[in-house]
């Protein structure tokens, strides 16, 4: 599909023509993604205000040029900023990159779509600002609301991304801006302190959807607490369910003194610190333990973090080794006090191993601490015989493979050994390393995350590992889990059934507000080709 000269032409009266790419390379760049699934695009487009992307998406709707919006493009393992559908524009609102608002009294930030973790942080420290940036393991270089539109989520305090968008403002597929009912009838300051406004909810409407491009959101922030200590917690295969239990209990009792905590098995703890274990093949099991002998890993082990006053952090590291002493046997917690003497200590001595595992606790304490890290990413470059560049790490463009599964699996501990049984036997069965973590959202749910690796340079593995994706949600959508989040090619598998009331109510909207489904077709709500 080539775009109109109509089009082409008033578009760059709007942008510029350095902000319009129509070149096929550059095209071709922006579809690489780590599923090894390409689409054919019919163009960029680079607005550099909120009022440049109002305008830009008006021409769309003028001459029926379907378009994709994209915040930095970094949704690895999802699509990056890869389109479901083929022949789109790229809307790329990397360059609104203004944060707009700070209140340090009531905690909050107004943020536009191009603004990453790294320029919150960075804005903080120039400023003396004395808050955590909401964190992810996907790097110090992806959107911040990109991620909380995606309902993504972290460790730190604020877990719950898409829950810290207290307000956002949101130009609509037919054109016109929107933002909330109690932001129009006068409350505009009361509008980014109150998520749930008044009437109707409708802010909820721009998660996971293609029903408006968010050009702003004010994000609610918490402040860097006295305290912040790693806990890790080891366990036994035998003791995984009394393990689950422990997670419920701590959840249930340390409230909001505790983040995120990860439960992990010990190939992925493994990954975590040894980037050579795994990348040739799947290593059978008796592999596997000697590798996490050699490297002391357990066979599950709970991660996580507290934060607040010495004191009240004190307190609750003590409750977690009196919850967990009877059935772990070892449970390690380290301030940021404690990993610095540790580290002057080892500075002197010949100790190289442990010099090395202290350095990836180090890394891991920053990102719970809420400073941007990339500590996470070398997971994506396991399987590429490329390895991974010394500098800046991208996923989707380094040829990486990997495709995330992530369903919702309740905090049952037997459904919870059945779900990890059923999730590791259907990975061996196709060659990939069964690397779980579950993370406990709540004292009731647990979203798993599993990293289907693979690699581009290998023939058949992306075909394999796509499969590999299709079984697991087949086989855990038949145990009562369905993922929270699914994957440019995933997404029309929502519509199978037409009789899924929240979709049919979604696709009625849709049809309402954009008739001709130009505005990112396909995502999350079926695309009725014209």
């Amino acid at each position: 599909m080539r775009l109109s000269e109509a089009f082409q032409t008033e578009v760059i009266s709007v942008v510029g023509r350095d902000a319009f790419e129509l070149r096929q390379d550059p095209l071709r760049e922006w579809t690489t993604n780590t599923l090894d699934s390409p689409r054919t695009l019919t163009g960029i487009v680079k607005p550099k205000s909120q009022e440049e992307t109002m305008a830009v998406v008006r021409l769309c709707v003028k001459h029926k040029v379907p378009y994709y919006p994209v915040s930095s493009g970094k949704n690895w393992g999802y699509g990056g900023a890869t389109p479901v559908c083929d022949d789109v524009l790229i809307l790329d609102l990397s360059g609104l990159k203004r944060i707009i608002e700070f209140n340090a009294d009531l905690s909050y930030v107004v943020v536009e779509p191009g603004v990453t973790q790294q320029d919150l942080y960075e804005y903080m420290q120039l400023r003396n600002h004395s808050f955590m940036v909401p964190t992810t393991g996907a790097g110090p270089n992806v959107s911040l609301m990109g991620n909380a539109m995606e309902r993504g989520y972290g460790i730190t305090p604020e877990e719950d991304h898409f829950l810290s968008v207290l307000a956002l403002k949101a130009i609509l597929p037919d054109g016109r801006l929107y933002q909330s009912a109690l932001s129009e009838l006068g409350g505009a300051y009361s509008d980014k302190v109150f998520k749930w406004k008044i009437g109707p909810y409708l802010d909820g409407l721009f998660a996971q959807s293609n029903l408006g491009v968010v050009l702003e959101a004010t994000l609610g922030l918490v402040h860097q607490p006295e305290n912040v200590t790693q806990f890790v917690v080891f366990l036994d295969d035998e003791e995984f369910e009394t393990g689950v239990h422990a997670v419920k209990t701590l959840r249930q009792k340390l409230g909001g003194l505790l983040g995120g905590v990860n439960l992990m098995n010990k190939r992925r703890l493994l990954a975590m610190v040894d980037d050579q274990w795994s990348q040739e093949k799947t290593l059978d099991e008796i592999r596997v333990i000697e590798h996490a002998k050699k490297n002391g890993v357990p066979d599950w082990a709970i991660v996580g973090a507290l934060y607040g006053p010495n004191d009240l952090v004190q307190g609750a590291n003590r409750i977690i080794k009196t919850e967990c002493r009877h059935f772990s046997r070892k449970v390690v917690c380290l301030s940021r006090r404690k990993y610095e003497w540790a580290n002057r200590l080892l500075k002197h001595l010949p100790f190289k191993k442990l010099k090395m595992q202290l350095a990836n606790v180090g890394r891991a304490l920053e990102i719970l601490e809420g400073k941007p890290s990339n500590v996470a990413l070398p997971l994506a470059y396991l399987k590429n015989k490329k390895g991974h560049p010394v500098g800046e790490l991208n996923p989707d463009k380094d040829d990486c493979g990997l495709l995330w599964f992530s369903p919702l699996v309740p905090m049952d501990a037997p459904v919870v050994r059945d779900y990890v049984q059923e999730v590791t036997e259907i990975c061996l069965a196709h060659e990939i390393d069964p690397m779980i973590t579950l993370t406990a959202f709540s004292s009731r749910c647990f979203d798993s995350t599993i990293p289907i690796l693979f690699s581009k340079q290998v023939a058949g593995d992306a075909e394999n590992a796509k499969k590999c994706y299709e079984k697991l949600l087949k086989e855990c959508s038949r145990m009562g889990f369905f993922p929270y989040r699914l994957n440019i090619d995933q997404m029309n598998g929502l519509f199978e059934n037409p009789n899924v009331p929240a979709f049919w109510m979604a696709q009625q909207i849709k049809n309402a507000l954009d008739p001709d489904h130009l505005m990112a077709p396909g995502r999350y709500i079926h695309h009725r080709k014209p």
